[in-house]
């Protein structure tokens, strides 16, 4: 099983704390956790690393959190060949009129 944990910051407002950010390959799919005191572990699996990103974005976000990952911008989003062949660990950085530098997140 591979994984790696990161520590990152979350942001409601004014306020800003202190999270850590897991994924982990499980088989042919990812899991993706997030533990803060702030908020309950949320974890999610997908088919890649992204789309279980998006999953855990999904609880926090109508609740007013952001969470400061490359993978949390707007303007970040993987290729196909990306989600399929690398878990979705690398990303894009779209401009409204090209696709930019390749982003780890």
């Amino acid at each position: 099983m591979t994984s790696d944990t990161t520590a990152i910051a979350m942001r409601r407002g004014d306020l800003t704390v202190r999270a850590s950010l897991t994924w982990r390959r499980e088989g042919w799919r990812y899991a993706v956790s997030l533990s803060s005191d702030a908020v309950e572990t949320i974890e999610e699996v997908a088919d890649d690393a992204f789309e279980a990103l998006c999953r855990v974005r999904e609880h926090l976000e109508p609740r007013g959190w952001r969470i400061g990952v490359v993978g949390a911008q707007a303007d970040v989003w993987p290729s196909g060949m990306a989600r399929d062949q690398g878990g979705g660990l690398r990303a894009y950085r779209v401009g409204e009129d090209r696709v930019g530098d390749l982003v780890e997140g």
